[in-house]
This record gives C-alpha cells, sequence and structure tokens, in this order.
C-alpha cells in the first residue's frame, strides 16, 4: 500500500508577506485567510522565514520585539513533497512546530501543517498528540480562550477558568 505523500495534500497556494512589512498587517492577513502563518519574502521574491500566530504573540505581544523580521522564524524546517505525512508529523512533533513549508530544490511549493495532516490522517493523531501535549496545548474538553488573564493582566491564548476567573497558565499554577 503506497504511503501517503505531502504532494497529495499541501496547499499549493501559499500566502506571503514582504519582510519589511508590520507585525499589524501579518496579523491582518492571518485573520483575513483564516491562517495561522505566513511566509515571509523579500522583495525578490525569496524566502526569508515563516512568521505564526505563536510567533506575534509570544515575541510581539509578550515580549519586546517589534519589526516583522525580528520575531519570524528564520531557519525554517523544510520538506520535500516526496515526504511521507508521516514522516511530516515526526518532523513536526520533533522540532514542536505546526507547519512545514514545502520545497522542490530551492522553490517554495507548498505548505502543510499539523491540522491538515490530521484531517487527512487522522491515525497520526499519536504523534501530533505529543506535539500539542509538548507545546502545552489543552490535552482533554476544556474551554479555551484569549484575552487578559484577570489576575495579572498580562494577554494570553491559553485562559482557563478557575474559580470564577479567567486566568493565565503562570497564574494557574501560582493557584
Amino acid at each position: 500500500m503506497r504511503k501517503a505523500k505531502v504532494r497529495d495534500f499541501m496547499r499549493r497556494r501559499v500566502k506571503c508577506i514582504l519582510e519589511t512589512k508590520s507585525v499589524k498587517e501579518a496579523a491582518r492577513l492571518m485573520k483575513h485567510y483564516d491562517i495561522g502563518g505566513l511566509i515571509v519574502v523579500d522583495k525578490r521574491g525569496k524566502v526569508k522565514g515563516i512568521v505564526t500566530k505563536t510567533d506575534i504573540v509570544y515575541k510581539y505581544v509578550a515580549g519586546n520585539k517589534r519589526r516583522l523580521r525580528d520575531i519570524m522564524t528564520k531557519r525554517l524546517i523544510k520538506i520535500s513533497p516526496e515526504t511521507t505525512l508521516e514522516e511530516a508529523a515526526e518532523l513536526m512533533a520533533k522540532h514542536h512546530i505546526e507547519k512545514l513549508p514545502v520545497f522542490e530544490g530551492r522553490k517554495l511549493v507548498g505548505i502543510i501543517s499539523a491540522s491538515d495532516i490530521l484531517r487527512i490522517e487522522p491515525g497520526l493523531h499519536t504523534v501530533l498528540f505529543e506535539l500539542l501535549k509538548l507545546k502545552g496545548a489543552p490535552l482533554e474538553e476544556e474551554e479555551v480562550t484569549s484575552g487578559l488573564c484577570e489576575r495579572c493582566g498580562n494577554y494570553s491564548e491559553d485562559l482557563r477558568e478557575v474559580n470564577g476567573l479567567w486566568l493565565c497558565e503562570k497564574c494557574r499554577e501560582e493557584e
């Protein structure tokens, strides 16, 4: 039986943003297209990195970085279209990432995400479950929201209700 390959399921229309654009513009594009990341390119179209929602929250909102080129991930983990979905899932888990740009040689030809893989190959949930566990994502059905922590006032994408208050991870640990 032939193993499913990335080329058969990757998204070929990859959304990109110029490295000179603002973080706010990147966030607007992600919201508009309902995606979790953008490939960052220079004015010649050369791939320079990737920026994700996580980068924006941790490095821009909660950190001190202000420019897109400062918060993007520059060392890309790349895969080939010939990579199997299982290999892609293992790579995501190993490197704690949720998106893999797909390259043929030096040319960007697509992108695949952990949610794409789960939709296609639900049997790979064990590998991706490890990724989510390592990233601190909720593992059971628990209401999670984003906003300001009602104890410390910091922004979090992982607010959970504890004793009637919406708390970030750090404040929940102190509880």
